[in-house]
């Protein structure tokens, strides 16, 4: 089964207008990088960044006066619509939504975590349609791909989609979290993007291929060497600053720069994998859990060590990255 990409090209002009943006999953690594290069740009006038429990400590010392961080649940509806609501933006509303909160984390995860996921998108996609914000961006994942050995060298966003019942329930609960996000783009005052990244690479971050790389050792089977195109947290951060930014909305696959196999990235960091026959790969990985050597999980995305997949993300590159200078020309209040 195909999927079809739901898109309306746009053209990549600067949105006008100072920023004003909420944030919510700002525990996240990306989400921290994410905030500090947006409170680097001027055009940017005031930041709310949402999450669980305290304020992450890469987010304590920013400027008061354009960055608050506030505790929510973003499962409840009434509390998701509180955050429209703060005196700071009564006079000049938040124009901006990003949606990085999800609990993809495979460990422990149960009917709680995934009533969560839904409901967080449902409220906050519909919370942003009905106080009119000009921009929602959901960042998704490249796990919503089907691998396997037919699979195309480069993945386009309509490729076929991991729609396996058998899939894990975190994988269902983002392309249904997708679908929701798909079903509004056409909205006329609310341009709604989803990204799909590949795989994240960078000190904490939590994507399944970072967690591999951060194995001791990194256990792969014997014979295979998938191809990948992995991104980097700093590269993530400012792909999502420049469909912030810029006009545009639908469905884009995101990647780094160069693809090649999987052993290439690893040696390029120093690291000596495990071999190991495939049939006995989640064996293994089960084993390494639970002696501490790694937090990765082989049954999330279970084809992943095998069959390569790599993003192609020329969409991307042409509404959005060609045009990334117009950010360095305009002025602040472009």
């Amino acid at each position: 089964m195909t999927e079809t990409t739901e898109t309306t090209e746009a053209p990549a002009l600067v949105r006008p207008g100072p920023r004003r943006l909420l944030i919510v999953g700002a525990r996240r690594k990306i989400a921290v990088e994410l905030i500090a290069r947006l409170l680097d740009d001027k055009r940017v006038e005031k930041i709310l960044a949402v999450d669980e429990g305290p304020c992450p400590p890469g987010l304590l010392g920013h400027d008061s006066g354009r960055f608050m961080f506030r505790n929510a649940s973003l499962d409840r509806r009434r509390q998701v619509d509180n955050l429209f609501l703060f005196e700071e933006f009564r006079e000049h509303p938040l124009d901006t939504v990003v949606h990085l909160a999800f609990a993809g984390n495979p460990k422990g995860y149960d009917v709680s975590r995934h009533e969560y996921n839904v409901n967080a998108a449902r409220h906050l996609l519909d919370a942003s349609l009905r106080y009119q914000i000009g921009k929602y961006v959901f960042l998704s994942s490249d796990a919503v791909y089907a691998v396997g050995p037919r699979g195309d060298y480069k993945v386009s966003e309509d490729s076929e989609l991991n729609l396996d019942p058998a899939s894990p329930k975190a994988v269902r609960d983002i392309i249904d979290a997708e679908f929701l996000c798909r079903a509004k783009m056409d909205h006329r005052e609310c341009e709604v993007m989803v990204l799909r990244p590949a795989g994240v690479i960078g000190g904490g971050v939590m994507s399944g291929l970072n967690l591999l790389f951060e194995s001791n050792p990194p256990v792969l089977p014997i014979g295979f060497d998938p191809m990948i195109n992995p991104t980097s947290k700093e590269r993530l951060a400012r792909d999502i600053q420049l469909a912030l930014m810029f006009r545009g909305k639908g469905l884009y696959n995101i990647a780094g720069p160069t693809a090649g196999p999987l052993s290439r990235f690893l040696e390029q960091r120093g690291i000596e994998p495990l071999r190991v026959p495939g049939p006995l790969l989640r064996q293994a990985n089960r084993l390494q859990r639970l002696v501490g050597q790694t937090r990765y999980h082989a049954e999330y995305q279970p084809k992943r060590l095998f069959y390569s997949l790599v993003l192609d993300d020329t969409r991307f590159e042409a509404a959005f990255r060609a045009h990334a200078e117009l950010l360095e020309l305009r002025g602040p209040s472009s």
